[in-house]
């Protein structure tokens, strides 16, 4: 048995940062499991690689919800990160935060310390913006974050149709004000990805109290008694256990955390003896309070070759990209592709936006998965559905499949609003900004233009922004929260979750930022360290 302070279980956005943040006293022996390989792959590290990387066999665990009642029957896709890195390895690079509403409703609930003032700091501390400073943002942490190397024609296109139909413009949706239109900041820093191993992992990988273990499978952490005391893991077909001397830190993610605590024993008695799981400690909140950032998808094709797009006329200009990425880091190639976004509210009364509307300048759709010929997309996204699923068991062991039911639709409210999103989408992209590259509508087409039929379009075609959160809420309420504020699994001692699982209401935002975030809150809590200043703001 190999025996270290700390145990951290899955190394993706949040526990990359825990690995750094622990291990930065050389007092203290940490050790990181990751279930993937290493993040060798060329297709990690250029930004365009996540094309293929959305199905790839080695760094995706590509998993399927179960069959969606409100969704048409469907199993929705659902990747998740596989590799050093995690999700933030895979995924599409965006840098957003969310409404710091968001945070101050998680500090209302019975949280606290996770106001938005109480954790924009820690926001900044993780983050280098090339772009923006002040009070809303960092300049010296690990993570690269900044405006993408070059932004298609559309994006301009897209801001000046924003202003047509009566929305604004905003230079910073990560700052004092989110609402708006605006280019999105990616974290990609000299047209490579900027992962959290990317960030933070690779330059403490030399750190002798660091060790990193990787294609090695967490299945159960090992307690004495109610105190957490390790993890057992399988690698190279053996089993054996990892001792933990102060903490056991499950950062696994809004699927892998819940499911861990469950074959531990903890979570609802009721499905734990059903997989024959011997109970620990009776939680039930485990794996329940599931919430997501649902999409739908309006399509254009277009006669213009300002979007991007793959067609024979292109092959020059393909080739061109090919070359400046190979040399100059530059093109396509280094860049996200997920170019614009705007932020809005579909009524007055609210007090923050509740829709997104992102731009993809090319004709990449479910049927054309790989953008052939040429078109442009808005996709509008809910940014706070009513809908709550759960995530459970399939078996006992950790080579069982998640159970992923995330309740698409299941709320008729969350269906009104996206169809209003849809008729938001139409209005915006009516605008005559866009008539330079204006060509037929494609998705959802003509022919679906009244309520009903606007429903059955979404529910046939929508999908997930793939930020799965809430799993294992932090709350006081121990019948449906998993962890406390301080992130200590309820009812047991030594054991802590810090990842996007712990969120109670998913923000409204790219939820890769706010689980950098939780990594280093989570790193003072658990050195015992006092929270950073809170953020003196103007408003």
């Amino acid at each position: 048995m190999q025996a270290f302070d700390y145990v951290i279980v899955g190394a993706g956005s949040a526990g990359c940062v825990l690995a750094n943040r622990l291990s930065a006293d050389a007092n203290n022996s940490v050790c990181l499991i990751e279930a993937g390989p290493p993040d060798n792959s060329p297709l990690i590290h250029v930004p365009l690689g996540i094309l293929p990387l959305m199905q790839h066999r080695t760094y995706n665990w590509r998993f399927s919800t179960v069959q969606q009642a409100h969704a048409a029957g469907r199993q929705v896709y659902t990747p998740r990160g596989r590799t050093l890195g995690g999700t933030s390895a895979i995924n599409g690079m965006v840098y957003l935060r969310g409404h710091r509403l968001d945070f101050d409703d998680w500090a209302a609930a019975g949280n606290p310390g996770w106001s938005y003032r109480e954790v924009l700091p820690y926001f900044n501390r993780s983050e280098t913006n090339a772009q923006h400073g002040g009070p809303y943002h960092g300049t010296h942490g690990p993570l690269r974050v900044g405006n993408v190397e070059s932004y298609s024609p559309l994006t301009d296109m897209m801001f000046d149709a924003a202003l047509s139909a009566g929305w604004r413009v905003n230079l910073d949706m990560n700052g004092e004000e989110q609402e708006g239109f605006g280019r999105r900041q990616a974290t990609i820093w000299r047209g490579r990805r900027q992962s959290t191993a990317v960030a933070f992992l690779k330059p403490v990988m030399h750190r002798k109290n660091l060790t990193v273990l990787t294609d090695c499978l967490a299945d159960t952490v090992a307690f004495e008694g109610r105190r957490a005391n390790g993890v057992v893991v399988v690698q190279a077909g053996a089993r054996r256990r990892i001792v933990a001397q102060r903490e056991v830190v499950l950062a696994g993610g809004a699927v892998g955390s819940p499911l861990m605590l469950m074959r531990s024993g903890i979570g609802n008695p009721e499905e734990l003896a059903r997989f024959g799981i011997a109970v620990l400690h009776a939680l039930p909140g485990v794996g329940g309070n599931v919430q997501d950032h649902y999409t739908c998808l309006i399509n254009h094709a277009s006669d213009s070759s300002l979007p991007y797009g793959l067609s024979l006329s292109r092959l020059p200009w393909g080739a061109l990209q090919v070359f400046k990425y190979l040399f100059l880091r530059t093109g396509v190639f280094a860049n996200n592709v997920g170019h614009a976004c705007g932020y809005v509210r579909s009524r007055d009364d609210l007090d923050r936006p509740d829709l997104l509307f992102a731009l993809y300048p090319n004709n990449r759709t479910p049927a054309n998965p790989t953008g052939k010929g040429q078109g442009y997309s808005i996709i509008p996204i809910l940014m706070r559905p009513k809908g709550r699923g759960r995530i459970g068991l399939t078996g006992p062991g950790a080579d069982a499949a998640p159970m992923i039911d995330p309740a698409y639709w299941r709320e008729s409210e969350d269906l009104d609003l996206m169809v209003t999103a849809m008729k938001l989408g139409r209005k915006l992209l009516a605008q005559k900004a866009w008539d330079p590259v204006r060509g037929p509508e494609v998705l959802p087409g003509p022919a679906v233009h009244d309520d009903a039929a606007l429903a059955n379009y979404v529910r046939r075609t929508s999908g997930t922004a793939y930020h799965l959160v809430g799993s294992c809420a932090m709350g006081r309420d121990e019948r449906a929260a998993v962890v406390d504020a301080q992130l200590r699994v309820h009812g047991v001692e030594g054991l802590r979750v810090a990842d996007a699982s712990i969120m109670p209401t998913v923000p409204g935002g790219n939820t890769n930022a706010s689980a950098i975030m939780i990594g280093e809150k989570a790193a003072d809590m658990i050195l015992g360290l006092p929270p950073l200043p809170v953020a003196q703001l103007s408003s």
